[in-house]
């Protein structure tokens, strides 16, 4: 039987690469599994953010979405069609509008938890337990940097 040939710095994949592959398949599954709410990918993680952070701008949203406040307008207005968000004018600046989620969209939440729930548990299926918050934890260092800049 051959010897395998080691592997070579240039065959380990760069963790720009690994990391946009992950995003591909994870937007791909999602689209598929939130497919019966009618729900997108974006508008998932409006909602998300807002959850944990109620009362965005606009401006703010879609800077913690990673998207431009022109596509995050269009998803706001989709959301708040379906009553999912409500608008409300900033009582300190008549041009801004802070989002919150509606009763509707936190229910809506609360649905679809389950299904990004069990997404992650097979993502990490195949990571060993006790280096699952090491591999979420470097991420999150990686997501801050980037949003830093």
């Amino acid at each position: 039987m051959p010897a395998t040939p080691p592997v070579s710095a240039e065959a380990t994949p760069s963790l720009v690469y690994v990391v946009g592959r992950v995003n591909q398949g994870v937007r791909r599954e999602l689209r598929k599994a939130l497919a019966p709410w009618g729900l997108s990918v974006p508008e998932l993680t409006a909602l998300s953010v807002l959850r944990a952070r109620p009362g965005l701008s606009n401006a703010q949203l879609s800077r913690r979405s990673l998207m431009t406040p022109q596509s995050m307008n269009d998803v706001v207005a989709e959301l708040e069609r379906r009553g999912l968000v409500e608008r409300t004018v900033d009582p300190s600046h008549a041009r801004i509008l802070r989002t919150r989620l509606t009763h509707a969209g936190e229910e809506l939440l609360a649905q679809v938890d389950p299904v990004v729930g069990a997404l992650q548990d097979e993502m990490l299926a195949d990571v060993p337990p006790e280096h699952r918050e090491i591999v979420l934890d470097g991420l999150i260092s990686c997501m801050r940097t980037l949003r830093a800049r």
